[in-house]
């Protein structure tokens, strides 16, 4: 018996369903960054279980997410003690049977180890912070088994799920306490700083190590770091853990990162960052993209190094050198060492294909001599020049990588808006585009005053339906990017003319149960309905072509045409255009012109049967269809169309009853879906839906 095609859309959009989905787990996540870094998560799509070892504070942060933010339906809570194995255990068996798979782990959970005396920190009241926080052998021992032994349990636990995932993450949320400089020199800095040889056992020696001479009073004596040193060596035993669970899993993306210094309990709030800022770093790694490094350490949004090689005191001046690998040339400044190595000059010649040279204004010269300088590395210094080679191009590639570029149309206001400040939180640089120049400049100047996305966001003026000036957006991406990873066309017009007070007082009435006569609100003429449509599809239709160009230089291309539910053919009577876009096998570009040019005839002769909306219907109806058309021609692409759903904005004089955020959360998640989502769909809201 054959299927209906009813019954075969219903197993598609299951099953797109299904392959979208992503599911997080935050680990201390009922307060701080951990609860910030859950909000973004859940803002972007993914469903996140949120962990505490209070069942109340856990499902009193839940119910936060939900009523406050939006986040209904998208975090669940499962209570958790990562120092307890049989807790873990639970919860792997709770995500097994409800989920059958992990996506992203974040091991955000620890302590500092210090017992402080907040009325030190009291504001107006200088800090010595060497009398500050005071250290007990029972809470160091319980921080290195929260820090580093609780997200080692874990990801012992959760890896079995993280592989049955097709995007693995995992991202320990660490501390640049806990860089390698930090630790004053002996045995256990050899040791952690051994990248090759690093291993599980290596990292208990070392610990217990730490705590029987923390026991003894020896930290001094022996190189231990004295100041916050439970804390730090907690956090260096988790960024070497992380390498070496990064060489084990190499499917698996594994990074750490230091979210900066938060206002959080944890630091009694004396941080400068808010939770959501900190946040943002974590998440950002979180959603990092297929091909992305692994085992590396973020400070914050920025790949930093494990160890910083650190010379005498009393140092100045700088040096900046050009490194050339495999034609990719960066510039990298270190400050001077007071006294040169003799020997990096001569090691040149065992590097024949890095080439290294001091560069001075704009010229640049081989090298005779070359002095020592602070050399960022990842890698014991067994060769030090070596060391200097391995991180300069690890950081150059993983910097390359991490960036991704997009372009949002209609920028400067209202869901636009909205869509820039999200892929910019998500550390996408942002083109914020506008036909209004000094609306679009004061656009990107609130969402780097007010949001903190400043340099991740920039500007150029654009109208979608001037060729010339979408021209010049085209050239503007390939001089300063060179490639381009998101396309959002979010640019739109109603297409009529709306009485304002009119559809106030229906959409307030339909509320009651009165239906809309959109007749009695909506007029049209042929210029409106001419303008509609140029914006609303050829204005979309341009900016594919002018950069679909440059989408395809990029490892994750992804176009989002920002329709609506209007749009679906339901809404278009039966008839001769109803018959062209329903065929989806022979849906061409020039049919959807002449279903276009037909409309507007119609409208010229007056001869249209349905009143209301019907130019924003049959634009978006179009776009739609254009949307797959696309999504055939470019099956490398993810090419999708969005309903938003009724928002706020001005396009509908504020009647909407979704948040610009809210609106802006779905066009997002598509933008940044993982590989493997599909394509050529259209979606309303986060739901797969029929044309």
């Amino acid at each position: 018996m054959s299927s209906s095609p009813f019954q075969g859309a219903c197993v598609l959009s299951s099953t797109i369903a299904e392959a979208t989905k992503r599911y997080a787990v935050v680990t201390g996540a009922n307060k701080g960054i951990g609860f910030a870094i859950c909000k973004q998560l859940a803002s972007n799509g993914v469903r996140v279980v949120l962990t505490a070892r209070d069942p109340k504070n856990g499902l009193e942060a839940v119910e936060k997410l939900g009523s406050e933010f939006g986040a209904s339906g998208q975090v669940d809570f499962h209570q958790l003690d990562v120092n307890d194995s049989a807790s873990a255990s639970s919860l792997a068996n709770f995500i097994t049977t409800k989920f059958a798979k992990l996506d992203i782990l974040v091991n955000n959970a620890g302590v500092a180890g210090l017992h402080i005396d907040r009325n030190a920190l009291a504001k107006g009241t200088p800090v010595d912070w060497r009398k500050v926080p005071k250290q007990t052998y029972e809470s160091a021992e319980a921080t290195i088994r929260t820090n580093y032994y609780g997200a080692k349990q874990m990801c012992e636990a959760l890896i079995p799920l993280l592989q049955l995932s097709d995007s693995p993450r995992i991202v320990n949320v660490s501390s640049s306490l806990g860089r390698l400089e930090n630790i004053p020199s002996g045995w256990s800095k050899e040791v952690l700083n051994d990248a090759e040889s690093l291993t599980e056992e290596k990292l208990d020696e070392v610990l217990e190590q730490f705590l029987e001479d923390f026991k003894e009073g020896s930290l001094e004596t022996k190189g231990w770091p004295t100041d916050s040193s439970v804390y730090t060596m907690s956090k260096a035993a988790l960024n070497a853990y992380t390498r070496i669970l990064a060489n084990k899993h190499p499917s698996i993306c594994i990074n750490a990162v230091c979210p900066g210094y938060v206002r959080t309990d944890l630091s009694s709030n004396t941080g400068y960052l808010t939770a959501d800022e900190g946040a943002q770093s974590v998440a950002r790694v979180a959603l990092l993209p297929n091909g992305a490094h692994s085992g590396v350490f973020f400070n914050q949004n920025q790949v930093a190094s494990f160890w910083l090689i650190e010379g005498p005191s009393g140092n100045s001046g700088q040096v900046t050198f050009v490194t050339s690998f495999k034609g990719h040339v960066s510039l990298w400044r270190f400050k001077m060492l007071s006294h040169p190595l003799p020997y990096l000059s001569s090691c040149l010649r065992h590097f024949r294909f890095l080439k290294l040279w001091p560069y001075c204004g704009k010229q640049v010269t081989a090298p005779r001599k070359i002095p020592c300088a602070f050399l960022v590395c990842d890698f014991a210094p067994r060769g030090l020049f070596f060391n200097f080679q391995r991180a300069c191009v690890l950081r150059s590639q993983m910097a390359e990588a991490a960036k991704r570029y997009a372009v949002v149309t209609g920028g400067n206001k209202g869901i636009g808006f909205g869509i820039c400040k999200q892929l910019a939180c998500n550390g996408i640089v942002v083109v914020l585009t506008a036909r209004d120049q000094k609306k679009g400049l004061d656009a990107v100047e609130k969402l780097g005053s007010e949001f903190g996305v400043s340099g991740e966001v920039v500007f150029h003026q654009l109208d979608v339906t001037d060729p010339a000036s979408v021209s010049s957006l085209a050239n503007f991406i390939r001089n300063k990017f060179g490639k381009l990873d998101i396309l959002v066309n979010n640019a739109g017009i109603t297409g009529a003319h709306v009485d304002r007070d009119g559809l106030i007082a229906s959409v307030t009435a339909r509320e009651k149960g009165t239906p809309i006569d959109w007749s009695k609100i909506i007029t049209q003429d042929y210029e409106s309905a001419e303008a509609g449509i140029r914006t609303n599809y050829y204005g979309a239709k341009e900016m594919c072509l002018a950069l679909i160009p440059l989408l395809e230089l990029s490892d994750s291309p992804r176009i989002v045409n920002v329709s609506s539910s209007m749009g679906k053919l339901e809404n278009i009577p039966s008839g001769w255009a109803k018959e062209v876009l329903s065929d989806a096998e022979n849906l061409t570009e020039e049919k959807l012109d002449e279903v276009m040019k037909q409309f507007l005839e119609d409208v010229k002769q007056g001869s249209l049967e349905t009143k209301g909306f019907s130019v924003y219907i049959v634009s978006k109806a179009c776009m739609n269809a254009y949307t797959r058309i696309l999504a055939k021609k470019y099956p490398s692409f993810y090419i999708n169309a969005v309903c938003p759903g009724f928002v706020k904005t001005d396009i509908n004089y504020n009647t909407g009853h979704l948040t610009v955020d809210e609106g802006a959360e779905s066009v997002v998640r598509l933008a940044l879906l993982p590989h493997g989502g599909h394509s050529g769909l259209f979606f309303i809201r986060s739901d797969v839906a029929s044309f």
